[in-house]
């Protein structure tokens, strides 16, 4: 038997007097203690956090629900924890005295743990509020800030609950000091990797999702890790930079367009060159209405045409249009150069052949071969209308998937399940960035 119940629970003799529940039967009281304990987690969850979540949920920010989510598991626990000493106090006088620091200890890393999920969604959200609004804007900014509070609170946490269990943690601190300093002579390269992904982390210049080119690399990014960043180029191919590159070198980020600094729309340019008997007016007409016929580009801003250059064998112009999306880039890039090739042919336009030197004409082809090559012209596009259609309908529903997983996303929904959409998205990008006609 341990201490009276209701020295326990700290309430006088006169006010409630439960001296009878001490002198039960010990397993009376077992049944007791646990459905205290199982009353006082009950209570909990269904009134104290009920009511937090109500109230959470009636507001239009998301981050405080998702920082409810969070809170309610580990007050959920810090009751149960305290509601079972107690019981422990009541039923047993030996472990009953040394309990206590064990469960203060315990109380103590949930409350760092709590404090530490705190930090991860307020002050994330507190420093994405603080950037300006005609920023570019890259989802989880500043997460080294977010990873230095966390650790301190974290490093404050097992220093005190070694405290409540009289543990010295000098000796070991300075066992890993002298270990620290080793290991990093040994690993300077390593750790240069590391620290120059916090700064990378620290400046974000990119995500998860976005088309980045690294040293005449293109591709998708797809994680970024403490030694490397990977992408995944065109080709499929997984490249793993280092992150001491990423550092040193120019990126260019192709996802973060837009002139008015939202990441909304990606430039592409298209050089063509025609006979020198071309007119320049008849050549810009015929590119500026190959591009108001394209699906891809954007009316605002309006597509435009420069004449380049005048090379050796032909006048050089180049197209401008704007794409909603850098994962339309390849699709937009094709089909302009095939309405271009149409046109120009419908429009009598000439794309002479760079010719350096001139070359005795081959003999003329005879009307059986002619024949045939029609027939294989046809066949061919025949063929390539049926791609193209499948290619489309492909693309169709990759989209429409990435739209209703975008209103997903504007919803109130979990920090969780938001991460996840997020990766779904990303990854749905990054397919449909690699489908081509090919």
């Amino acid at each position: 038997m341990g201490r009276p119940l209701n020295d326990v629970l700290g309430i006088p003799d006169n006010l409630v007097d439960l001296s009878a529940l001490d002198a039960l039967e010990f397993w009376m009281q077992a049944v007791i203690a646990v459905a205290f304990v199982a009353l006082a987690a009950l209570f909990t969850n269904k009134v104290i956090l009920g009511l937090m979540r109500k109230l959470a949920g009636r507001t239009q920010p998301s981050w405080d629900d998702d920082l409810v989510e969070i809170v309610s598991s580990r007050v959920l626990l810090s009751v149960t924890l305290v509601a079972a000493l107690f019981m422990v106090q009541w039923l047993f006088d030996d472990f009953g005295e040394s309990a206590p620091a064990y469960v203060y200890a315990s109380l103590i890393l949930i409350s760092a743990s709590a404090l530490s999920a705190t930090i991860k969604v307020v002050f994330t959200t507190f420093l994405d509020n603080m950037q300006k609004s005609r920023d570019v804007k890259v989802e989880g900014s500043n997460p080294l800030l977010v990873f230095l509070a966390r650790g301190t609170v974290w490093a404050i946490g097992i220093v005190l609950a070694a405290e409540q269990l009289s543990i010295n943690l000098s000796g070991v601190l300075a066992s890993l000091a002298v270990f620290s300093i080793i290991i990093g002579l040994a690993v300077q390269h390593t750790l240069g990797n590391i620290m120059n992904s916090f700064m990378l982390s620290l400046d974000r210049p990119f995500d998860n999702g976005d088309r980045i080119v690294v040293d005449g690399i293109e591709g998708t990014v797809m994680t970024m890790g403490m030694l490397s960043t990977k992408i995944l180029t065109l080709e499929e191919e997984l490249v793993i930079i280092p992150n001491n590159t990423l550092v040193n070198t120019t990126i260019t980020n192709m996802a973060r367009g837009g002139g008015d600094g939202l990441p909304r729309r990606v430039v592409l340019s298209v050089d063509v060159g025609v006979d020198y008997d071309e007119k320049s007016a008849h050549v810009k007409h015929t590119l500026l209405r190959v591009a108001r016929d394209s699906e891809y580009v954007l009316d605002d801003p309006a597509p435009h045409v420069e004449f380049l250059e005048m090379s050796d064998y032909a006048k050089v112009y180049r197209l401008y249009v704007w794409l909603a999306s850098f994962a339309d880039k390849r699709i937009a890039n094709d089909q302009l150069l095939s309405m271009i090739d149409a046109e120009f042919t419908q429009e009598g336009i000439v794309i002479p052949f760079p010719v350096a030197v001139e070359l005795d004409k081959a003999p003329a082809p005879t009307e059986e071969k002619l024949s045939q090559k029609r027939a294989r012209q046809h066949a061919a596009q025949a063929r390539m209308k049926v791609i193209d259609r499948r290619t489309e309908r492909q693309r169709l529903a990759i989209r429409e998937d990435i739209n209703i997983l975008t209103e997903r996303l504007e919803e109130r929904i979990g920090s969780k399940e938001r991460r996840s959409i997020e990766e779904e998205v990303a990854r749905l990008e990054a397919v449909l960035s690699n489908l081509d006609l090919d």
